[in-house]
Parts: structure tokens; sequence; C-alpha cells
């Protein structure tokens, strides 16, 4: 009996291990981890090194998980359409998401508890933003052409403003010291970008041939970059607002995600030709290239604190990018590029 016992328990092991290899060599080249969620599309991921929490939208819904094992800690529901953004509070204690159903919701991510639905604007909600303070956050809408400010801590709007052009395309908001940076994209040929900073404004005429899908900003938007349908990159400086830095050429199809990494040395792309992609900030160089995703990009998000930006312990180590298909990938950037 005791022989048997043995033996059972023996194969379990060996299946064990067994499943184990199976799983890692079915994960794409160069991937730590796999989550398939299966919920919707994922367009927005947010990650928290404060809370240790990967947020995850998918569809409707916020799948909150463990950042260093992966697993799954709680589901967030509410919204009644795709979730469109999302961003933590410095500390780790707020989440805040926004999306098609032209509402923000601002979450507890200790509990999972909704805080308070704001339904004041009357378009999606693309963008979304914490001061570095987390005293206030910012949402946008480029259809209504309104960026409102809130205050975290009660719900309340704090102010709100409306812009007097009727073809903005697009609007990001980042965060700096000196309070939000915006940054518009007009749907005007040939396309053109401004972003404002404090009271200054500036305007840039883009190179791109078709709509631009996403824009990113680095270092309180003096960097900035422009990813386009036209499966082309653009970055900029504000100083040299005639011409691009460089461009980054590579992808087979349009540019639905760019992120920055916190150095501001490598900015990493996804597109609908299903690949994600790294590229030299400095010199537009394609640094490498990750594939395995079954449908198209439609987020990247370095695995960095962004709130600790300029600090020693802002390092980018990991990168994630999310999948029509519902499905996220945890990509190994240290074993393919130095982000030192």
């Amino acid at each position: 009996m005791k022989t048997t016992k043995f033996v059972s328990y023996l194969f379990l092991i060996t299946l064990a291990v067994l499943s184990l290899n199976v799983y890692a060599q079915d994960l794409p080249n160069g991937a730590i981890s796999q989550i398939n969620i299966s919920d919707g599309p994922v367009n927005a991921i947010a990650y928290s090194r404060s809370a240790d929490q990967l947020a995850i939208a998918a569809g409707k819904n916020i799948h909150i998980y463990d950042a260093s094992t992966y697993k799954e800690l709680m589901l967030l529901n509410g919204h009644t359409d795709s979730i469109l953004a999302l961003v933590y509070s410095p500390n780790g204690k707020l989440l805040v998401s926004g999306g098609l159903d032209k509402t923000v919701r601002l979450w507890e991510t200790e509990t999972g508890k909704l805080r308070c639905t704001r339904e004041e604007h009357t378009a999606p909600v693309r963008t979304v933003a914490f001061s570095l303070n987390g005293k206030r956050f910012w949402s946008g809408s480029s259809k209504d052409n309104t960026i409102r400010s809130w205050y975290p801590r009660d719900g309340g709007k704090w102010s709100s403003k409306s812009s007097t052009r009727t073809d903005v395309a697009l609007i990001t908001i980042a965060s700096t010291y000196k309070g939000e940076t915006v940054a518009k994209v007009y749907k005007s040929m040939p396309i053109q970008c401004q972003i404002k900073i404090g009271g200054n404004h500036w305007n840039v005429v883009s190179g791109h041939t078709d709509s631009i899908n996403v824009l990113a900003l680095y270092e309180g938007g003096k960097i900035f970059a422009t990813g386009s349908v036209d499966k082309t990159i653009q970055l900029w400086h504000i100083a040299d607002r005639d011409n691009p830095l460089c461009t980054l050429i590579g992808h087979t199809n349009a540019i639905n995600a760019v992120d920055f990494s916190i150095n501001g040395k490598v900015i990493a792309s996804g597109s609908s030709d299903k690949t994600v992609r790294l590229w030299d900030v400095t010199t537009g160089q394609h640094l490498h290239t990750f594939t395995g995703h079954t449908g198209g990009v439609g987020a990247v998000t370095f695995l960095g604190d962004k709130a600790l930006t300029g600090t020693a312990f802002a390092k980018d180590k990991a990168l994630a990018s999310g999948c029509s298909d519902g499905t996220l990938i945890i990509w190994d950037i240290d074993k393919v590029i130095s982000t030192k």
C-alpha cells in the first residue's frame, strides 16, 4: 500500500513538472509570463510599485494582479462599456479609470471599492493622469474637447476646461511638478500637435501621412512621440518643432500604443501587426522585436513606477503588452537590451 502511494505521489510530481515545462515552452520567446483574461480587448495597463499591483483593463472590467507573482487579486466592475484609460495614484492606494461609457471612476486598490463615479464628460474618456503629489487627477476626452481636474479624496470636481477648437482628434495628459502637461492632436492636414506646459504653447506640424492614433509624453512634454496609422512613429523635442528627432520605421501596420522607459532612453511600441518593438530614443535605432501576440497590440507599459522618475528606484525591468484577444504578455527587457 505504501509503495503504491509513493508511486502515485511520484507520478503526480512528474505530471506537475511536465505541465510546468509545457507551459514554459508555450510562452513566446522573451516572455516572463502570459495572462489570459478573455474579457475583451486589453486597451489599458497600469502598474504601481507602491501597491505592487498590475491593473489590466479588458473590455468592461479591470483585473488586478499581484505584480510579483502575477496572481489575480480582484476584479473591478462597474463600467458599462470598454475601459480605455487607467492610472494609479503615486502611493498606489487609488486607481482611476475612464471609458467609452463617458464615465470616470475612482477605486480603492486595497479593497476594490468603487469610491465614486463621475459623469460630467459627454464623450468617451481616453486619458487619465494623476498629479505627482496625489492630491488630484485629470481626465480628458477629445470628442467633447474637455479636460477636467478632480480632487480624489472626495470625488468632487475641482475645475474643468473646454477647448475652443472643434477638430481635436486626440488628447493626452501627463503630470509634471508644475502641474499638468496637455498635448492635443488636431484633425487638420498636415496633422498638427499642440503641447501646453504651464502657460506656454508649442505647435508642431507632423510629417505623418495618416491619422495619429497615440501621443506619448516624456519629461514634462519636452519630448513626445506620435504613432500613426501610417505605420510609423515620430519622436519630437519642442526645441525643434520644424523637424522630428527621428522617424521610427519597421512596423507593418498601424501604431496603437507607445510608452517611454522611465529614463527616457527607450521607447516601446505596439501595433496592429501583432508585434511589440523597442527603439533607442536618441538614435531611432530598432533594438528588438517581441512576437507572440495573436492579435493587434493595443497597450504597452514599462513596469517601472513613473512616480519615482529621477530616483534610484526608478528602474524598468519588464514590459507589459495587451492584445485584442484579451491576453497580456510580460516581457523580460533586461535580457534583450540595456535600459541603464
